[in-house]
């Protein structure tokens, strides 16, 4: 009878055991092989170190270390140009938690991690997504005065239920479904791996009843919203976004810096702008690679409104926008910043793009064909000479739509299921440079969304008046659910009933930057608080009419740290840009607190009692204005704000959006 199988294995492993015991004993002369050396013991990790991306390196980026006793244990730390980090030595007790603040793109902003123990923890917008789910909070509150770091158990729970709402994305970044965000390989501004995630999706949080995220794909299609334990809709890879090479990115970037290093290698035919920049680019008001080639060589050389050469300043690395892989060639929405030689950051383009074509990524300049940019906003107001006046918190989406021949009308609709339209904009003037909001009674900034009922205001009116209370939180939540797109048509008469066509399209897919909190998580954005000197100082200011001067200020941030750009000083009647109103405003880097003001003389004395108003104003990470208002006015009764009004009738200060809200696009 044949053996099984298994006794066949068996017997042979017997008898070659057998064999082996005979040879090294039982009367053999051989000597005895000396002992195999015990392996060397695996080097303990003593220093923390990762990776801190958005997709792209951050930008100018430091990180903080807290220790379980709420111990600074690290600070200040810089990170590599690569999103490279090594906090030193881990000290205190665990666990840690880390905040990296800098650039992404030209947004300025934080984001959060949990090292369990020494070695490598990565800090990315899904370590923040983490927190948020593992913990209920908005992520910030990681790092204040009381706050402890949730358990691993609980970071477990979100991380496995990130990787199932995003099991598709990881996949196509060649990621196994059980990767580890915050100990994973993590190669900043290589594209591939897990940075391929980061660029895939754009990660958010808010705060609702509790604390939520929002992942919109950026290749594909889709909205994921997550709360603790819960996931709501979905989200798919768009076909051939896996094969789409990204990495190159930072290769057409490189190039870009390079040729803008001086006028001559600008235009130099081998290596200048032109060599990168697409055929059929567009750029306000330029139509063809060769004329947008010649556009941006001259902006470099005469600066933003004329301020001075930039030759020598950096394009940062690229933050990738939303992907449209429908087309015959790929097109990506991308951030479009610059440092500057004396290390400030900023802006120079809104709406973005770039083509892969003919095997490498160009220069594609504005993806619309007109210029939209949509953006959304919140301010706060405090009388700073009166305690007992009620501090006014407001929000906003703005909206800001070039004027274009042959177009009278643009609807805005959201992505919902009803397609709710929220506004209505109209040219109040042949001579405006954007359209106006249709508003409801021709003096607030409501919506009206009836194109036959309402009014147009003012030739400068791009932002919505978001309701207060559950009114706006309903408009916010739809955001939440349906993802930050919406869809703006295009109708050639002023009664939006016959679409005109621009580039063969009548609607225009627009994305919204940022997105406000619900009324209830107002309070506790990072306004920031003026120091006492500073607030004696407004209160006390005057200034002789005809005279210039300045205003010094200081500020601090219970959170340590935001992403404030421009300070703003005006008196009583419009605060608008180029309003007799504003004497003055300064650029700040994010992080800074003091600045000192230039401002213009007045056409009358600024007296003590007055109304004076100083604006700290910027854009956080994901690009929503913030705008916090501090006013004085002394001489007007207490208990209520100050009234804004310079003569009978004249329109509130700011109606026509917050300060810093306008959007730069060259």
């Amino acid at each position: 009878m044949r053996p099984t199988p298994g006794k066949i294995h068996f017997l042979t492993l017997g008898v070659a055991s057998l064999a082996m015991l005979t040879a090294c004993g039982g009367g053999s002369d051989s000597p005895a092989p000396a002992p195999a050396p015990a392996p060397a013991p695996a080097p303990v990790a003593t220093h923390l170190t990762g990776s801190a991306a958005v997709g792209a390196p951050m930008t100018q980026g430091t990180l903080r270390v807290i220790d379980s006793t709420g111990s600074v244990v690290a600070h200040d730390i810089a990170i590599d140009a690569d999103g490279g980090y090594d906090a030193g030595v881990l000290t205190g007790t665990g666990p840690w938690r880390i905040e990296a603040c800098g650039y992404t793109g030209a947004n300025y902003g934080c984001i959060y991690s949990v090292a369990q123990a020494a070695g490598t923890a990565n800090v990315t917008p899904l370590t923040t997504a983490m927190i948020t789910l593992a913990s209920g909070h908005t992520p910030d509150t990681l790092m204040a005065d009381g706050a402890s770091a949730p358990s691993a158990a609980t970071l477990a729970a979100a991380q496995a239920q990130l990787q199932t709402g995003l099991a598709g994305t990881l996949d196509d970044a060649g990621v196994p479904a059980n990767f580890d965000f915050t100990t994973g390989a993590l190669a900043a501004g290589t594209r591939s791996g897990y940075d391929r995630i980061l660029d895939a999706v754009n990660v958010t949080t808010g705060s609702d009843d509790g604390a939520f995220v929002q992942v919109t794909p950026r290749l594909g299609d889709g909205n994921l919203y997550l709360t603790t334990g819960s996931t709501t809709g979905t989200i798919t890879a768009a076909a051939g976004a896996a094969d789409l090479p990204l990495g190159s990115l930072e290769t057409l970037f490189t190039k870009m810096t390079a040729a803008m290093a001086s006028a001559p290698s600008c235009s130099d035919a081998g290596i200048g702008i032109a060599t990168v920049i697409a055929s059929d680019a567009r750029m306000q008001g330029l139509s063809g690679g060769a004329a947008v080639s010649a556009g941006l060589c001259q902006f470099f050389g005469h600066g933003d409104g004329g301020s001075g050469a930039m030759w020598g300043a950096r394009f940062l690395s690229p933050a990738l926008g939303k992907c449209d892989l429908t087309g015959s060639a790929p097109l990506c929405a991308v951030s479009f910043a610059l440092e500057s030689t004396d290390g400030s950051v900023e802006n120079v383009g809104d709406g973005m793009g770039v083509v892969y074509r003919d095997h490498r990524w160009q220069f594609y300049g504005e993806l619309l064909p007109i210029s939209i940019n949509a953006n959304a906003a919140v301010q706060r107001n405090v009388r700073i000479d009166d305690a007992t006046a009620p501090v006014q918190y407001s929000r906003a989406l703005q909206f800001d739509i070039a004027r274009t021949d042959g177009i009278a009308c643009a609807r805005i609709a959201m992505r919902d299921d009803a397609q709710t339209t929220i506004a209505i904009y109209k040219v109040f003037s042949p001579s405006s440079e954007r359209m106006s909001l249709w508003t409801h009674d021709g003096f607030s900034n409501n919506a009206s969304t009836d194109p036959a009922v309402g009014s147009l205001r003012s030739g400068d009116d791009s932002w919505i008046q978001l309701p207060q209370g559950t009114e706006g939180d309903e408009v916010i939540r739809r955001f939440y659910r349906a993802g930050r797109t919406v869809d703006v048509s295009l109708y050639s008469d002023a009664g939006c009933s016959t679409p005109a066509t621009v580039d063969g399209r009548t609607v225009l897919p627009v994305n919204v930057a940022g997105m406000p909190p619900v009324d209830s998580a107002m309070v506790a954005l990072p306004w920031g608080t003026l120091t006492a000197d500073t607030l004696a100082g407004l209160e006390a200011f005057t200034l002789d009419g005809g005279h210039a001067g300045s205003f010094s200020s200081a500020w601090t941030f219970s959170d340590g740290i935001t992403g404030f750009e421009q300070v703003t000083f005006c008196t009583a009647g419009s605060c608008g840009d180029g309003e007799d109103a504003r004497l003055g405003d300064s650029r700040i880097r994010p992080g800074a607190r003091v600045a000192t003001t230039p401002l213009r003389a007045p056409a009358v004395h600024v007296l003590a009692g007055d109304y004076k108003e100083l604006v700290l104003g910027g854009r956080d990470a994901t690009g929503m204005n913030i705008e916090s208002e501090f006013v004085s006015c002394t001489s007007q009764p207490a208990g209520q704000m100050c009234g804004q009004f310079a003569n009978p009738g004249q329109a509130p200060a700011g109606n026509s959006g917050p300060a810093s809200a306008k959007r730069r696009s060259h």
